[in-house]
């Protein structure tokens, strides 16, 4: 079995760990949401079932798509659908005639399980769309249907492929927990029970918690969330003191470090790390702890003492700049064939980061190497005996065990046509990418996928940074050719990130005891449908409407993500990595950090050895906490290690019963209160209406940290860093 490696992690809780023979889940959390027993007479793969679930893949993707092209967008997120499928399903079971239409009068929770499995692998904006954006509206190339539909479905299935080869170890064993699936799982359970526990004097059901909390989140989310938007960037010392530039880089919440603490508005509480109350105490304590550490210490000392020139621009911020502070302008130096004309290049400027942004380029890259040390050190002899077949197996595994499992092939036979399909399709639509790299896009998703994986499964947090390093590795093979390089970091990303949303709904079937080959096809279908349904959607809009993608479209639709890859395809395929991070170059000792990784996993395993203590610092955690700064600041961290603290560290020790029945239901309240209410927010006002312009909704943004102001003006000869010419 794979062993949370954490000796103490249920002290306190409502009950201890039982072992794996019990009757129940050995781990607390499960127990407080899952049932341990199964009813095999559920109807599950129904034709209402199938028409709820295709209904919403087909609507919520398309939706999604259409809305994502726009600025500023909205998203409709899965707990929508999860939602909206209860009443719909529940009037099917009530009014439709009873046969081969309508099995029964109940709605059942497998068939809403599996409704919400289609969602969430449907629903989100497919990846490859934004490539198609920036190939065809800002590449100027044409517009090709066969490739468009292959690179959608390609990229999306070659996830479902890694997904089901990796159940073994991510899936069947108990303690692989997926937290973000136990919200999920409390939703469905509240939504189909009437069980009602006394949990610490407490006698109000979770339903009618849910939906005091839903409500009352979704009304609230108006004030941060349209109304008074400062409430959201709640920093109020910049308010106070709005030209002080230090000030505000400490605690300023846009460009600054957000040390001012406070927010009011949950979306961002939970916008780096989803939500708080997932995830365990001592991994929020190295999130928190690791935050602290790289970007409220060593951040300033770097920044202040000029290093890397980055005194002269924003403390934290995601975008490149020049040497006069002004976003860098890729178009000055490109040829029209994609590569870089060295004297244009010479007579502009070097590129620049900002110190945040360069410190997130070496916590990644610390991640990178550090993380297989990590899970061979930890958890090594218990993959091993997974991979032998001697682990034990908990009830819910022994529940699954009635069912025909999905033969591993199946997977492995998925992830091969995916890799042939995918050559096929760079070969005959002449990406420049050549058959080798979709190999190597292929292989590194294939090492990362089980040690990402396990960290999200344990702790809720993602440590899948392949983004920066299939940039990297691209930019260093493809230098010149931007479009191979934006084809090969969304195989190699993007195979982690939707593969790891696939494991995760197999956790939910897991956990609802739903046929693993009827889950294959409901998992399958949906993303092969999404994945067209979203294909189909960008290339109408971007074919069929004049003006789209452009910075005067009407509709504001000017293709926001397509515009950034685009522009990141050019920094990383263009000017390339080798400009920054080699040898001799301004980054270069950054690179110092692919060691660094290794080394404090290492030095921390043999200290915990001796001081058990230690073996609650989790590096990959750590690490990985960090890949959405910027634009997360401070904020994003320490009001969520607040919340993280009251509950996971204080009410889950002190009154175990109410956090038992109400912690999870209160996370998914929350979250389904944001997403109802930006939808609303987005079609019924700020639509048609407009945004609210106010001193409240304009404030944060005329402080020096909504500016963006630097430390440091720009000398007297114009420009900062080497001398005019010296760099090539």
């Amino acid at each position: 079995m794979l062993k949370m490696r954490y000796p103490s992690y249920a002290i306190a809780m409502p009950k201890k760990i039982l072992p794996y023979d019990a009757d129940d889940s050995p781990f607390p959390e499960v127990r407080a949401v899952i049932q341990p027993t199964d009813d095999l007479s559920l109807p599950v793969n129904t034709v209402r079932m199938w028409t709820i679930g295709i209904l919403f893949t087909i609507v919520g993707s398309g939706l999604n798509q259409f809305f994502s092209l726009r600025q500023p967008s909205v998203t409709i997120s899965a707990l929508v659908a999860q939602l909206l499928a209860f009443p719909l399903g529940c009037a099917w079971a009530k009014w439709m005639p009873l046969g081969v239409l309508n099995p029964d009068r109940q709605f059942n929770i497998k068939e809403h399980g599996l409704i919400t499995i289609m969602a969430n692998v449907s629903i989100g904006s497919a990846q490859a769309t934004q490539v198609i954006e920036a190939m065809v509206k800002f590449y100027d190339m044409p517009s090709n249907g066969g490739f468009e539909v292959l690179l959608c479905i390609t990229t999306q299935l070659f996830g479902f492929g890694l997904a089901g080869m990796a159940t073994l170890w991510l899936v069947t064993p108990a303690s692989m927990l997926w937290p973000q699936v136990l919200s999920n799982a409390a939703l469905l359970t509240t939504l189909h029970s009437r069980e009602n526990k006394i949990a610490d004097g407490w006698r109000i059901t979770r339903l009618r918690f849910f939906l005091f909390v839903f409500i009352g989140g979704a009304i609230w989310y108006f004030a941060p969330g349209y109304l008074f938007t400062g409430l959201s960037t709640f920093s109020f010392i910049c308010w106070i003191v709005p030209s002080n530039v230090v000030i505000n880089q400490l605690f300023g919440q846009t460009t600054g470090l957000g040390m001012s603490i406070l927010t009011f508005d949950w979306a961002q509480i939970v916008y780096a790390n989803q939500s708080p109350l997932l995830v365990p105490f001592w991994a929020g304590l190295n999130v928190m702890g690791s935050f602290a550490l790289f970007f409220w210490l060593i951040c300033p000392i770097l920044y202040y003492t000029n290093t890397w020139y980055s005194a002269y621009l924003p403390l934290l911020n995601s975008n490149t700049f020049d040497n006069t502070a002004q976003d860098y302008q890729t178009s000055r130096i490109m040829e029209k064939d994609g590569t870089v004309n060295q004297t244009a290049y010479r007579d502009y400027s070097p590129m620049f980061l900002p110190a945040g942004y360069a410190m997130t380029f070496g916590v990644a890259f610390a991640n990178l190497t550090g993380i297989f040390f990590h899970i061979g050190l930890y958890h090594g002899k218990d993959l091993w005996r997974q991979w032998k077949g001697t682990g034990k197996r908990d009830i819910h595994a022994r529940l699954m065990s009635t069912y025909r499992p999905v033969p591993w092939w199946w997977f492995a036979t998925v992830t091969i046509l995916m890799f042939v399909l995918s050559i096929v399709t760079n070969e005959v639509w002449h990406t420049g990418l050549p058959v080798w790299a979709v190999l190597v896009a292929f292989l590194l998703p294939l090492f990362y996928f089980i040690p990402v994986g396990i960290i999200k499964a344990l702790t809720n947090i993602s440590s899948n940074q392949l983004n920066l390093i299939t940039e990297f590795i691209g930019g260093y093979a493809f230098l010149g050719r931007p479009v191979a390089n934006m084809v090969f970091k969304f195989y190699g990303y993007v195979a982690i990130q939707q593969g790891l949303e696939f494991v995760a709904d197999m956790k939910l079937a897991h956990y609802l005891h739903i046929a693993p080959r009827t889950l294959f096809l409901a998992q399958g279908l949906a993303t092969l449908v999404g994945a067209i349904v979203q294909c189909g959607v960008t290339v109408f809009m971007i074919t069929r409407i004049d003006g789209v993608c452009t910075s005067d479209a009407e509709g504001n639709f000017t293709c926001p993500h397509g515009r950034v890859t685009y522009s990141s395809s050019l920094i990383w395929g263009a000017v390339g990595p080798g400009r920054l991070f080699s040898p001799g170059q301004t980054y270069s000792n950054l690179l110092w950090f692919f060691l660094v990784g290794p080394v404090v996993v290492v030095i921390t395993y043999l200290l915990g050895r001796r001081w058990k203590a230690v073996n609650y610092i989790s590096w990959p955690v750590a690490f990985g906490g960090m890949s959405l700064v910027p634009p997360a600041t401070g904020v994003s961290f320490s009001s969520w290690w607040v919340i993280n603290l009251i509950f996971n560290g204080f009410l889950k020790r002190r009154k175990p019963a109410w956090w038992s029945k109400y912690n999870y239901i209160l996370s998914a309240a929350l979250d389904c209160g944001v997403a109802v209410s930006t939808v609303i927010i987005f079609f019924c006002i700020t639509l048609p209406a407009g945004s609210l312009s106010w001193w409240g909704n304009t404030v944060y943004s005329n402080t020096a940290d909504g500016k963006g102001t630097p430390y440091k003006s720009l000398p007297d000869r114009g420009y900062f860093g080497p001398p005019k010419g010296s760099w090539s």
